[in-house]
């Protein structure tokens, strides 16, 4: 499987993983829940480098995704741990992980094996 297409089943797996984590999940208790939130940091992490991994051209092809943003976020909680904003991670799981997903799912190749 080309890199790119592995990278983008990659970046599609981690963000519906945050949804499914986040299934049922009221905002108090994921600032509350210390399990909920590294695996959610965790996950945008992966995302993150999932990303990374696309071609330069691939991403250039398909500007309506924000790549520099996701991989961005990535840096951030991982090299500016202690700067991480729940507030931030609450909105980017509520509103741009869907779109992301939106916005991924006719780029995904047909049939994954």
């Amino acid at each position: 499987m080309p890199r790119d297409e592995a990278a983008l089943l990659d970046a599609a797996r981690f963000a519906q993983n945050i949804q499914d984590l986040m299934q049922g999940i009221d905002r108090h208790h994921f600032n509350s829940d210390l399990r909920t939130q590294s695996a959610i940091l965790y996950q945008l992490t992966v995302l993150g480098e999932a990303v990374k991994r696309l071609s330069m051209e691939f991403r250039q092809r398909h500007l309506e995704i924000e790549w520099k943003a996701i991989a961005g976020l990535r840096d951030k909680v991982t090299h500016q741990y202690d700067q991480v904003d729940l507030d931030i991670v609450w909105e980017t799981v509520q509103r741009d992980i869907p779109d992301f997903l939106e916005k991924l799912a006719p780029l995904l190749p047909p049939n994954p094996s």
